[in-house]
């Protein structure tokens, strides 16, 4: 495997925890994240990040 699509596939692990367990690093940790949930919603702020990881998740697949 090389390392891109190692660090893809841990980026996109990342994502899913987040949004699973909502991290405050991953909600709360910057303004633009701030933003974004004020603009979108926390709801459709987690569906982004689920799309987000499945994209990584197929680019990790790809490049394995």
């Amino acid at each position: 495997m090389s390392v891109l699509s190692f660090v893809l596939f841990l980026l996109a692990a990342l994502y899913i925890f987040g949004a699973l367990f909502e991290f405050p690093i991953m909600f709360e940790g910057n303004p633009k994240t701030k933003f974004l949930i004020s603009k979108m919603g926390k709801r459709n702020y987690k569906i982004l990040l689920f799309a987000l990881a499945t994209v990584f998740v197929g680019l990790a697949l790809l490049l394995k």
